[in-house]
C-alpha cells in the first residue's frame, strides 16, 4: 500500500519532522511520521530512520521492536547504513553493549577508510565506549570532530566532557563543555536543542561547584537564549536549580529562593517537587531560619510519601539523600529512612548517562548523606568512616564546597579543631556564602547554643522547639521518659534555659529574630 500523498508533500513532511526534532518537538515530529512506512523510497526509509530514533529517546526498548518491526523497508545501501546506526544507538540506550558493537560494526563493513560517513561510525563508538565505561579511542573523538553535521560536533564534544568526568577530569569537562555550547551560539538549532540542554545543565552545574564564574556566565545566556519546549521541561528545571545554586553560593539567598520557586513551577515529576521544596529547606536552615526550613521540610515529605522512587531514572533519587541530610538532626528515623531507600535502589533503572558517569561523585554524596545520619544515631566511627571517605572524594574531584561541609561535619564529630580548619580552608572559595560566614564568625553567646550537645540532644532542642512535652519525646525518639528526662535536664543546664518552656521562647526568638 501506497501513500496518496505526493512526493513533493512527504519531503516537506519529512523535513518539517527533522527541524521539530531538532528543536526538541518530537512528538509534534513523530505526528508528521504516522504512516512513514507507506511512503515512497527513499523517503520512507529516512523517515522510518528519524521515527525510530525519536522512540529510542522515549524508550530504547520501544526503539529497537519500532526497528525490527521495517526492518525489510531499509533496502538500499545508504539505508542499510542508518539502520545499523540506528540500532545501535537503541542498544546502547538499553544496555546491550555487545549487540550495540555488532551494528556498529555492520555499519562500518562495507565503507572505506575515507568514506565521509567514517565520522559518524566514530561518534557511534566514542559514546559506545563512554557509557560502557571502555576506554574511547582520542582518535574516534578526532573524527567525530570533523563531521560536517553540528549535531554530531556537538554530541562528541559532550560525550567526550562525560569521558573527562570517570577520570575526575572536572576542568577538561567544562573545557569541552563550553566549546560544545559555542557550537550552539553559531549554529542554533542544529546541535539539537534536546543535547543542548542536557549540555547546558551539566556545564552548570559543574561550573557552581568549581566555583567557574565564566563558564556559568556562558551557561546562563544560553539558558535565556533557548526555546525550552515539554520535551526538555526536566533540563529547564535542573537547569534553574543549578542557577539557583550558583546564586547562594555566591551570597545571594533571595534570588536563590526566587529561581527554586520558579523551578518548583516547572518541575515534571512529584520527585522533583520534593527536591524544589528540599532545596528551599537548605537555603532556610543556612540562613538560621528553621521555621521556614521546617514548613518546606514538611512540604517535601508530604509529597516524598507518594513518589514511586523505585520507578525514577534520573537525579530525582538524589532528592532522598538530601531529604535524609536535612532530617538527620531533627528525625534520625526519617532519615535513615530515606538514606536506606536510595541505597537499595542501586543503578539499574538510572538512564544510561548517569549509569556511566555515577563514579565516585554519587558515591560521595551517598556517603555524606550516611554519615550525617549515623552521626545522630551516635554511631561515631561509622559517621567518621562516611564521611571521610565523602571529604576524600569531593576534595579530589574540586568540589571545595562539599568538601567544607563534609569537613565541617566531622569536626561536629570528632571536635577535632583540624577539620574545622580544614572546613574554612574550603569554606573560603565561596567567601559570600552562608556556611563560609558561619564558619569565620566568631560566636556570639546570645543565641540558643547547640555547640556543646549532642546529636541527640540536638534533636531535643529541635523537638521542644515544635511544643513537643516529655510524654511525647518518648513517642517519637523511643526512649523512656526518664531518659528524655535525664538529657532534658542536661540540655537546660549546657544551654542556660531555667525550663523548657524558657528553652522554647528562646528558639522561638531566634527563628522571629
Amino acid at each position: 500500500m501506497h501513500s496518496t500523498m505526493s512526493a513533493k508533500t512527504m519531503e516537506e513532511r519529512l523535513q518539517q519532522a527533522r527541524d521539530l526534532y531538532l528543536r526538541a518537538r518530537r512528538t509534534d515530529a513523530f505526528a508528521l511520521l504516522h504512516g512513514c512506512e507507506d511512503w515512497q523510497q527513499p523517503l520512507a526509509e529516512q523517515a522510518l530512520a528519524l521515527r525510530a530514533e525519536i522512540v529510542t529517546l522515549r524508550d530504547p526498548v520501544a526503539g529497537l521492536q519500532e526497528l525490527a518491526a521495517y526492518q525489510d523497508a531499509f533496502v538500499s545501501s545508504d539505508a542499510r547504513f542508518e539502520y545499523a546506526l540506528a540500532s545501535a544507538r537503541a542498544y546502547t540506550n538499553s544496555r546491550n553493549f555487545d549487540a550495540a558493537r555488532a551494528m556498529i560494526a555492520a555499519a562500518a563493513a562495507p565503507l572505506s577508510r575515507d568514506d565521509s560517513r567514517m565520522s559518524r561510525i566514530a561518534y557511534h563508538r566514542a559514546r559506545l565506549d563512554v557509557i560502557s565505561n571502555a576506554e574511547p579511542d582520542p582518535q574516534d573523538f578526532e573524527l567525530a570532530l570533523r563531521d560536517p553535521d553540528p549535531s554530531i560536533r556537538f554530541n562528541a564534544l559532550s560525550w567526550r566532557a562525560w569521558m573527562h568526568i570517570a577520570a575526575d577530569d572536572f576542568r577538561s569537562h567544562i573545557a569541552d563543555l563550553r566549546e560544545a555550547l559555542r557550537l550552539f551560539e553559531t549554529n542554533g538549532y542544529l546541535c539539537n536543542v534536546t543535547a543542548v540542554a542536557t549540555s547546558l545543565h551539566a556545564l552548570l552545574r559543574a561550573g557552581f561547584e568549581l566555583g567557574d564564574a565564566e563558564a556559568v556566565e556562558q551557561a546562563e545566556a544560553v539558558y535565556d537564549a533557548i526555546e525550552w519546549t515539554p520535551d526538555i521541561q526536566e533540563y529547564r528545571f535542573l537547569c534553574a536549580r543549578a542557577m539557583a545554586w550558583d546564586a547562594y553560593l555566591g551570597g545571594d539567598s533571595a534570588r536563590a529562593q526566587w529561581l527554586f520557586k520558579d523551578s518548583k513551577d516547572f518541575a515534571p515529576s512529584d520527585a522533583w517537587k520534593v527536591m524544589a521544596h528540599v532545596d528551599r529547606a537548605y537555603v532556610a536552615r543556612m540562613n538560621d531560619n528553621e521555621a521556614w526550613a521546617l514548613e518546606e521540610l514538611e512540604r517535601a515529605h508530604s509529597i516524598a510519601e507518594h513518589v514511586s522512587w523505585g520507578a525514577t531514572k534520573s537525579e530525582e533519587r538524589v532528592a532522598l539523600v538530601t531529604l535524609a541530610i536535612l532530617y538527620a538532626p531533627i528525625d534520625m528515623v526519617r532519615a535513615q529512612r530515606y538514606v536506606s531507600t536510595y541505597i537499595s535502589m542501586g543503578v539499574e533503572n538510572i538512564d544510561p548517562t548517569l549509569a556511566a558517569t555515577r563514579g565516585r561523585r554519587t558515591i560521595a554524596f551517598e556517603k555524606y548523606a550516611s554519615g550525617c545520619v549515623q552521626q545522630v544515631m551516635g554511631n561515631t566511627a561509622l559517621a567518621v568512616q562516611s564521611l571521610e571517605t565523602a571529604f576524600e572524594i569531593f576534595s579530589q574531584s574540586e568540589y571545595y564546597y562539599r568538601a567544607a561541609l563534609a569537613a565541617n561535619a566531622l569536626f561536629e564529630v570528632t571536635k577535632n579543631p583540624t577539620w574545622l580548619e580544614t572546613a574554612r580552608s574550603y569554606a573560603i572559595r565561596f567567601p559570600h556564602s552562608a556556611l563560609s560566614k558561619k564558619l569565620t564568625a566568631p560566636a556570639s553567646g546570645q543565641d540558643v547554643s547547640i555547640e556543646g550537645l549532642s546529636p541527640f540532644q540536638r534533636q531535643l532542642v529541635m523537638a521542644i522547639g515544635e511544643g513537643l512535652d516529655v510524654e511525647r519525646l518518648s513517642v517519637r525518639f523511643s526512649r523512656s521518659t526518664f531518659t528524655i528526662e535525664r538529657q532534658l535536664e542536661q540540655v537546660l543546664q549546657r544551654t542556660g534555659a531555667a525550663s523548657p518552656a524558657a528553652l522554647r521562647e528562646r528558639i522561638r526568638e531566634r527563628r522571629t529574630g
